[in-house]
Formats: structure tokens, sequence, C-alpha cells
């Protein structure tokens, strides 16, 4: 994995938007060229907006040539996707989305476990790049053709999906007559409400809910066994039911129930994780009485270095959240990175980077130490990457 860029803040066109005629779509044909037009203005958006920073002229032009209405859509789109990006626990989050893409425009598509899709995707990821190695990118994006196979990859993995609204018909994939997945338990109101909700995760929903706290509060261990309920996690994406764990999780941290975080590390091991990234957001929710079931997990170092990441981001998203927790989270932090062994090199590099967002310069010396001693994994991150060395 190398290392994450900072992202330049994009900036949207402020001119009028046309809206396009809801619930008309074009043909197949024109589907395709309308997709193709828009992975190819995303490409040279992408490119404006890197290499020419404060340029305002070089959206302008696409602008002249694309339209304003494919410009605010692609641009919104890029917005929303890398928004809240993070470097530990992206394959979980890109998972979730595959399975909210499948849930709405699955139709007949095969449903890909984790694996499958992670594979799938890198695959095509590696044909579009070998397509603009000759090239160069983005030209190599307008002056060339998509192979069969990328054509078939990007339609199973969804790739561009966020570009597919206004050009795709809904369609709800049927649970088909093969599809294993334990059954769910039962729940009593009010929690039996969240089995509706679906694959939208509007949090929206999830705030005024958590507003009515003496509703709510009473089912607190119902919504911990929801969250974990592996009927509900592996369901059937297609089915409203499926997406409960999602609203139960972030009930729990609305309504604070601290009780229940080290009950919910048990989401770290789940099979085809799609939910575990969150669990940060939900333990800062929670507040510092959520601390001491995370601290005792990173004592145990056989974890798996994603899996000791997640509660890497959760100690920090408290201590960012709580800054009265601050000091102390970054001294734990940074004891834990002096006594970390050579061998755990890929923990190491995600708790240098959660020190780094969490500008800690009293772990200054620590962390050059680590770099020094070798116990960094340079391809996640390398002192270039640390402000404040």
């Amino acid at each position: 994995m190398s290392k994450r860029k900072r992202r330049a803040k994009l900036k949207l066109p402020t001119r009028r938007v046309e809206q396009m005629p809801p619930g008309v779509f074009p043909s197949p044909a024109e589907r395709e060229r309308i997709i193709q037009r828009r992975d190819e203005l995303s490409a040279k958006l992408i490119y404006a907006v890197v290499a020419h920073p404060g340029d305002p002229s070089r959206v302008e032009q696409l602008v002249q040539r694309y339209g304003l209405y494919e410009v605010n859509l692609v641009l919104s789109a890029l917005q929303s996707r890398t928004a809240g990006a993070e470097l530990i626990g992206e394959d979980v989050a890109l998972y979730r989305d595959y399975r909210r893409a499948f849930a709405r425009f699955g139709g007949a598509r095969p449903f890909l476990n984790a694996r499958q899709y992670r594979d799938l995707n890198f695959e095509h990821g590696k044909l579009v790049a070998q397509r603009l190695a000759a090239l160069g990118f983005p030209e190599g994006v307008s002056r060339t053709t998509p192979s069969p196979r990328e054509r078939e990859l990007r339609d199973l993995v969804f790739v561009g999906v966020d570009f597919w609204a206004d050009i795709t018909p809904p369609a709800g994939p049927p649970r088909p007559a093969d599809f294993s997945a334990p059954p769910p338990g039962r729940y009593d109101d009010p929690g039996q409400e969240l089995l509706a909700w679906g694959w939208d995760l509007d949090e929206q929903r999830i705030a005024p809910a958590a507003q009515d706290a003496a509703r709510w509060q009473p089912a607190i261990p119902e919504l911990a066994r929801m969250a974990l309920d592996e009927g509900l996690l592996h369901g059937w994406p297609g089915e409203p039911a499926s997406w409960t764990p999602y609203y139960a999780l972030h009930l729990l941290g609305r309504l604070r129930a601290a009780e229940e975080a080290g009950r919910l590390l048990a989401l770290l091991d789940q099979p085809d994780d799609w939910l575990s990234d969150r669990l940060p957001t939900v333990w800062a929710q929670m507040g510092p009485t959520a601390e001491p079931p995370l601290w005792q997990y990173l004592d145990r170092r056989r974890r798996a270095p994603q899996k000791r990441g997640i509660v890497f981001l959760g100690l920090r998203a408290i201590a960012e959240a709580h800054p009265g927790r601050r000091l102390d989270i970054v001294q734990g932090l940074a004891g834990l990175l002096q006594r970390a062994p050579a061998q755990d090199a890929q923990a190491n590099a995600y708790l240098v980077h959660t020190l780094e967002r969490l500008h800690a310069v009293e772990a200054a010396e620590v962390i050059s130490a680590a770099f020094e001693q070798g116990k960094i994994d340079l391809r996640i991150i390398g002192p270039d990457s640390t402000d404040f060395l």
C-alpha cells in the first residue's frame, strides 16, 4: 500500500444546474456512451484539480466542453468519494459501497464476497492502468477504448456507480435460492423498526431517533445484539433487514452506550466485513469511558494490523472529540510504539499515521527512533509524511 497524498479541495461551479427529467433513462448503448464520457470527464477533473490547483479556468473549459450539469455531477461524486477517506479501513468502506450499489442496481448480477470484490476491483484497475500506460493520464482515457473484459469488470464491481443514478433504472436483486446465511434473531420494538430502514444509510434518521433517549435507552442491549447479529450482517443486501447493524451501531454511539464498546470489537473479526470502519466514530460518540477495552485489545499484539489500526483510529477519534483526553491518549500510543518490535512494522505504520493525524509533537522523538530502528513499514508511511518531524 503506498502513501496517501493529501487531496486538493474540489470546488463546485455556482451556476444554476438544469435538472434531468426524472424517471427517464437512456438506451443501453447511450448509457454506455454516457458512462465513458463521464469517466473521461472524471479523469480530466482530477488532473485539473491536482496538477493545476487554484486555476478555475481549467474547470471552466471542462464546463464549456461537457456542460455544467455533467461537471457538477462528477465533481459532487468525486467530493463524496474522497470525503472522510482513511488510510486504515478503506477496504471495509469500499466493500460497504459495493454492497449498497448491489442493493440498488444489482439485478441479475452475481453477489461478490469481500475477497472476490477486492480481486476483481484490482483486476479492473490493472486493466485501466495498462490501457493508459502508452498514452498517459488523462489523455489516454479519451483516446482509448476499454476492452470487453474491462467493461465487464466495471459493471460487476460498480466502478463509477456515483455517476449512475440518472442513467440507470433501479434493479433490486432478488435473493437467489442458493444464498445461505444464518437466521437472524427476533427483535421487539423499538429496535424492530430498524429492520425496514434499508440500504440508503441515511444519517438523518439516526440522530432524531437517538434524541428520544427514554424510548431507546432500554433497547441498548438489543441494539448491541443487532449490530453483531450474523444473520443480519451476512444477510442478502437486497433485503432491508441486512442493513440493520449499521443503524444499530450508530444508535449505540448516539446513545453513548460505552458499556457496549468492548463487545463491539467482535465486528473486527467478521468475515466479509463491511462495518468495522465505523467503529471509531461510534467510540468517539460514546466518549472516554469507551477507552478501557480498546487499550486492552491493543495489548494483544497477535491481532491483525488492520484490526489494530481501526482501534488506533478509535482512540484518535476520542482524543479529537474530547480534547481533555488527548495528551493521555498520545502518551499511551507513543508508549505502544516505543515497545513495539520491528516485526509489527505494518501496525507500527498505522500507529505513526494515527499520531501524525493527532499532530502529536510530544511523540516526535519516539517516532523518529522508530524510523531509525526500521520498525515502520515505509510502503505505508515515511518520515516525509510526518509533518512535525
